[in-house]
């Protein structure tokens, strides 16, 4: 840094900065059309015979805290989930610390699989 004017130092960071906040926005809107893909390509391979069985998987591991309804209990509303199904998908399986038990053990992929696309169907 030798040698660098004010002005050039100020420039410098300028263009350093722009680069990093393009760089950040650029990476946010990536990662948001990963995950609304993944949730639309998985959306589409679910049956009605899925969203049955995702409920039944429902009423018997998560109705305690979601109530029969999904609204929220004692856990959250489930209605309208904007997560991607990666997020959710992992929220189910390994829980979230001091608010939500995991069923990572419970469950199989394909009962992971039937229960999104079954909180998939949950709308307002």
């Amino acid at each position: 840094m030798k040698g660098l004017t004010q002005q050039k130092a100020l420039v410098l960071a300028f263009v350093v900065s722009t680069l990093s906040l393009c760089a950040t926005v650029g990476s946010a809107a990536l990662v948001r059309a990963i995950t609304r893909q993944s949730r639309t390509v998985e959306w589409r391979n679910v049956n009605e015979q899925t969203v049955i069985e995702g409920r039944r998987i429902f009423v018997k591991h998560c109705v305690e805290c979601h109530g029969f309804d999904a609204r929220g209990e004692e856990g959250s509303d489930l209605h309208d989930l904007r997560a991607g199904d990666r997020v959710i998908r992992q929220i189910i399986t390994g829980g979230i610390k001091g608010e939500m038990p995991a069923y990572g053990k419970a469950l199989n992929e394909a009962d992971v699989r039937a229960l999104i696309g079954y909180l998939r169907t949950l709308r307002n």
